[in-house]
Parts: structure tokens; C-alpha cells; sequence
């Protein structure tokens, strides 16, 4: 919210040394999307950024997992409040609700996962009208460490295509029957039957939603079945205190945990790299015109 008042925000190259300048003006911003799986904190802030007249749109991670798999994620009975509250506020067309990753386990299997899906969506039921579903990606270095970490008791699995597309139509027909329409996110093998290819940052969403600013959009060139439009990330590897095991994020779970007690919000990016400077000339905007 600093940076919202000081009208822009740096994010660090993860892979580099380059520091971006991305303007956070509203005449300079299209829309900002927020992820989280915990927006109760940033209520209190909605009432300023809709006076400085930005835009913006909302995914809502709820899945309900076992604490083993997300240590301080807040309950889900107090997410769904807060999903409903932005729903509220703004409209369903507002809110995504994310059922993701999907996590196949000893303790997490498929009647799992459609007892956990069926409470959820009747919970959620006319307060959001797209559900963006995708499964753990085990593949990642990061992730593997982390799963390294689970009690010898949780064993994880990751079952052969077919498998998570048997499962993700059975969630598709629950969501439907609530009046959700399920996306995939990067996963085209499971945009099958009723499931359409999803996009995080997705123009149909934006012209929907603020038609007046309708216009061609590029799409992102970051991940190859990805299917977003160009858009500048704020966010920062390592700093999220979650504590999710299938996170790819986060590479190493004490230091995301220092960095989030450590952090310093009158800085203008997550983490601190080198002295603050204003600005220079040649800002991008967080979603570039």
C-alpha cells in the first residue's frame, strides 16, 4: 500500500540482477490481478484503492488440504468469508475461486477430493462463477525438497494422465451443478469435455469486466501451455510464510519465513537489493497498455 501512495513498485529479476520499475498509477495500470490464499488482511485497504480508482480482480486459493501439506494457511471457514465478502463488494465475475493444486496421496486420494470439492463449491455457491483446478507439479527441485520434508506416514503420489482427467470431469460436473464453470491453469491434457483452457491473467475477464478499456493484448511468452496475457509479476521467490510442501516458490521454507518478518514496507519491492532510488524515466506499467 506504500508503494500504491508512492505510485509505483519494484520486483527483482529472480534470474538476474536487473531491478524493474512498474508504475502502479492508475492511468498507467489496466488492472492488477491479486492471488492469495489469505485476503483478510488486505481488506481494510480496499476502500483506498478503490478511491485512487484502480482495477483489479481476485484469485482465491481454497482447497482445504491437510495441515501436513499447508502449515499456517488460514482455516477454510474463514477464507470462505472473505471470499464472499469480495464477492460481495464487487461482483461473482470478480472473484475466481482456485482448487489448486490438486495433491494425490494416501490422505488426500480421489473421494477425498470430491468430499472436500462438494463442501467447498456449496460453501462458495453464487459468490464466484470460474473454478481454476491444476495438479501438483512433483517435478520441480524445489518442490521435491520440500516434500522430502513430510512425515514417512504421508506418501504423495502423481498418477499417469488419464487418472487426474477422470478426476477433474467428476469435479467439473459438481461445479457446473453450482453454477461454476471449471478452467484449467497451464494443463491442456485436462481441458477436455466441459473444461476450458484457463488463463490467470485472462482478457476475456478484463473486457468483461471494464469494457472500456477493451483493446488487443499480447499474450505472455513465460510458460509455453500458459495461456495469461502479458503482465509484469510484483511478486518475490522465498517470501511467502505459508509454508505450502508443494510450493514452487519457495525454495527454502526458513528463509521465506525470515524475509516475511524481516520485511520492511516502507522499502519499494518485497526484498531488500541494494539502496531505494525513485524511479527512473522508463517505467512499465503493471499491466502494459
Amino acid at each position: 500500500m506504500n508503494c500504491v501512495r508512492e505510485g509505483y513498485v519494484r520486483y527483482h529479476n529472480p534470474f538476474g540482477p536487473q531491478v524493474v520499475n512498474v508504475s502502479l498509477k492508475p492511468e498507467d495500470v489496466h488492472a492488477i490481478v491479486f492471488w492469495s490464499k489469505n485476503f483478510g488482511p488486505f481488506l481494510k485497504h480496499l476502500d483506498e484503492l478503490d478511491e485512487r480508482g484502480l482495477d483489479f480482480y481476485f484469485h482465491y486459493t481454497i482447497n482445504g488440504q491437510p495441515r501436513v501439506f499447508e502449515e499456517r494457511v488460514p482455516p477454510v471457514e474463514q477464507a470462505v468469508e472473505t471470499l464472499l465478502r469480495l464477492s460481495d463488494r464487487y461482483s461473482k465475475k470478480h472473484v475466481m475461486w482456485r482448487y489448486d493444486p490438486i495433491l494425490f496421496s494416501n490422505i488426500t486420494d480421489e473421494t477425498w477430493h470430491l468430499e472436500t470439492f462438494e463442501r467447498l463449491s456449496c460453501l462458495l455457491e453464487g459468490a464466484t462463477e470460474r473454478c481454476y483446478i491444476s495438479f501438483a507439479d512433483l517435478a520441480y527441485a524445489k518442490t521435491a525438497r520440500n516434500m522430502a520434508t513430510l512425515p514417512s506416514k504421508v506418501r504423495v503420489s502423481d498418477p499417469e494422465d488419464h487418472i487426474k482427467v477422470e478426476l477433474a470431469l467428476k469435479l467439473a460436473e459438481i461445479a457446473g451443478s453450482r453454477g461454476m464453470q471449471v478452467y484449467t491453469c497451464a494443463e491442456d491434457f485436462a481441458a477436455v469435455g466441459p473444461i476450458q483452457k484457463g488463463a490467470c491473467v485472462d482478457k476475456d475477464v478484463l473486457d468483461t469486466l471494464w469494457p472500456d478499456k477493451a483493446r488487443k493484448l499480447k499474450l505472455s511468452s513465460n510458460r509455453g501451455k500458459c495461456g495469461c496475457y502479458d503482465s509484469r509479476d510484483i511478486g518475490a521467490y522465498d517470501t511467502c510464510p505459508h509454508g505450502c510442501i508443494y510450493c514452487y516458490a519457495v525454495r527454502n521454507r526458513p528463509l521465506a519465513l525470515k524475509r516475511y518478518r524481516e520485511h520492511d514496507p516502507t522499502h519499494d519491492a518485497l526484498i531488500k537489493r541494494g539502496r531505494k532510488e525513485p524511479p527512473g524515466p522508463e517505467q512499465l506499467s503493471l499491466f502494459q497498455k
